[in-house]
Parts: structure tokens; sequence; C-alpha cells
């Protein structure tokens, strides 16, 4: 563990967690929120959903929408690699990268508080030694005073009771936001795997074996009566597949594409959909112990540029080299640590 001053996390309670990514690689923020429930109320009373022959399709996405409303990523410290793509009017393409350690003070419930980012390389060039060490020093003490500051506040108390029956999640799906603004204009467009499954309906494609575990895949398309917030509008202009492991019922992978028409300004408008490049990306990994996290996020609006309310870069976010805390962590010293 890089810093030395890292306090305690604590893995006991289940939570509810909020990560926010805007589009930015230099203006990268993790905000999250917590509050105390052993069972989230999307999980509530659920049964697991039958999937032998027919499948009980509505029962199936209560459950993948369950399966992904944990807050597991407050138990690990990861690697974030953000790269943003753009195209000039020439249609010439400018990369940017920037790479993240992130970091998560520990939160009481009913409080909120922002993850400890530091930049270990800029377009792939790591930062020079002395510069990561003097970053790293001064989170560790945000990260200590972020901890003092939560443990002086009066936590929410529990949501719900802790008697309740119902399922346990099984990973975290994040809501992603990526954020235009430029002088008189604004522009926000948001990506969250729990609104796919409220606003679309499904239909089983094909069953596959991907890396050895059963994958139902089902192809969406948004429902006609869905209601949309503004910066997810654009889900009605889209179809695509939904992923969801058939042992642990959860939404492994979410690709969509625009149907073409005068408003999506497609690359090459040629190309069938799954030869395009989607223009949303979701890939969860499913870590050693079995917990489900984000690997990739991708938001691309330089290839749809008239999609995405005002949106006209790519943002890709892949996220690896999880390591999770036990909950006696002191100085550089960590239990067994997971990695991806």
């Amino acid at each position: 563990m890089p810093l030395k001053s890292l306090k305690s996390c604590s893995a006991a309670i289940l939570l509810v967690l909020l990560t926010a990514l805007p589009a930015f690689a230099q203006n990268a923020q993790v905000t999250l929120g917590k509050r105390a429930s052993r069972i989230p109320k999307s999980c509530e009373l659920l049964v697991p959903a039958s999937i032998e022959g027919t499948v009980d399709l509505p029962a199936l996405v209560k459950e993948a929408y369950c399966k992904g409303a944990g807050d597991m990523m407050t138990d690990y410290s990861y690697t974030m690699n953000s790269v943003t793509r753009s195209k000039d009017k020439k249609g010439q393409t400018k990369e940017e990268s920037t790479t993240y350690e992130v970091f998560i003070p520990t939160l009481k419930s009913g409080t909120q508080g922002k993850g400890i980012l530091v930049v270990t390389a800029r377009d792939g060039v790591p930062v020079p030694a002395n510069e990561l060490e003097k970053a790293r020093a001064q989170a560790g003490e945000r990260l200590e005073k972020a901890e003092e500051k939560n443990a002086r506040e009066t936590g929410a108390p529990p949501e719900g009771d802790p008697n309740v029956k119902g399922m346990l999640p099984l990973g975290m799906y994040t809501h992603t936001t990526n954020n235009r603004s430029s002088i008189g204009s604004k522009g926000s467009a948001a990506l969250a795997i729990h609104t796919f499954l409220k606003t679309c309906a499904l239909t089983l494609v094909r069953r596959e074996q991907h890396d050895g575990r059963e994958t139902l895949i089902f192809r969406f398309s948004p429902r006609p009566d869905a209601q949309f917030s503004d910066n997810e509008k654009y889900i009605a202009q889209l179809t695509g597949e939904i992923w969801i492991d058939a042992q642990d019922r959860i939404v492994s992978r979410l690709a969509g594409w625009p149907l073409l028409g005068p408003d999506t300004n497609p690359l090459n408008p040629s190309l069938n959909p799954v030869e395009r490049p989607p223009a949303v990306y979701v890939e969860m990994v499913r870590l050693p112990e079995g917990v489900w996290l984000p690997h990739v996020i991708r938001i691309n609006g330089a290839d749809y540029q008239k999609l995405f309310d005002g949106i006209t870069k790519d943002t890709d976010s892949t996220f690896s080299n999880y390591i999770r805390f036990s909950t006696e962590i002191r100085d550089v010293k960590v239990n067994s640590p997971d990695n991806y």
C-alpha cells in the first residue's frame, strides 16, 4: 500500500455507494454517499428467478438490478485509467490519458465524501518519482483528515428493518456522468446499468460460455413509455445487448449503438451495428472472492456527436488492480490483497 498514513477500512456492513466520474480526466472525481442498509430496497423479498427452459424475465431483471446494488468499491483501492478522445472539424483525432490511484476514506452511514486520487501517469508517461512521492504523502494527509471528519459526524440511523428478507448484492454498478460546460452552453450524459434495466425491454437471443461461465445475452430496446432524465434521453435512440451471468444473475456487460438516423452522426454508417464502435459500453469483472466491480465504462461522444447533449468526446475509463483492505490495516500492511 503506497499511502503510509492510510487508516482502517471496514467492510463489515453492506452500504449503498454512488460513484460519479466526470468526463475530463484532469477533473476526474469519485463522489461517495452511504446509507446503512443490510438489504437494499431493490433486494427486499426477492427470490431467485427461474432461468431453466423459459426464462422468468421480469424476475431475472429484478434480480439483476438487486445484484448490482452493493457498495463494494468502498472496500478497495484501485487504479483508474481515463482516456479521452476528441476529433476536430477535419477529422483529426486527439487523445489524452491520465492514470490514477484511487483511495476511499471510511464513511459512516449518512455521510458523503470524495475519494482521494493520485495521478501516476499522463499520456502514458509515469509521473516522476519525487513528484509521485509528494503527491502520495499529500493524499495520505487528506485521507486521514477525511476519516477524522467522518468519525466526528453523526451518521443517519439505519434504513429499513434489519430482519427484512431478501437478497444480498454481489457487486456494484456505478452511475457515471460526463459533463461539458462552455460559454453559454452546458451538456451532460449519464450512464448507469440500473437505468437500462428499468427502462428497456429485453429479449433473450442466445446463451454462451464466457470464461467458463454461462451467460444469457439479451437484446435491449427502450420501452415506448419509458421516462428518462435529461442526461439519459439518448437511451431512447439506442439498441444493443445486455449480458447477464447465469450463476450470479448480475449484468456482466452492456453495449449500445444508436439506431441509424440523421441525428446520430455515426463514424461510418455503412457498417452494421456490431462493427461500429459502441456509443455506450460497460464491462464488469468478477474478482477472485466473487465480487463484481466495474472494469470498463465508455461514453462515446466523438463518434456520435449529436447523441449526448453536447458531449463530443469519447471517454473510456478502465478500472484495475483492485486491492481489498482487511478490517485491520495499519501503515502499509494489508491482509492477502486480491488483485485484478
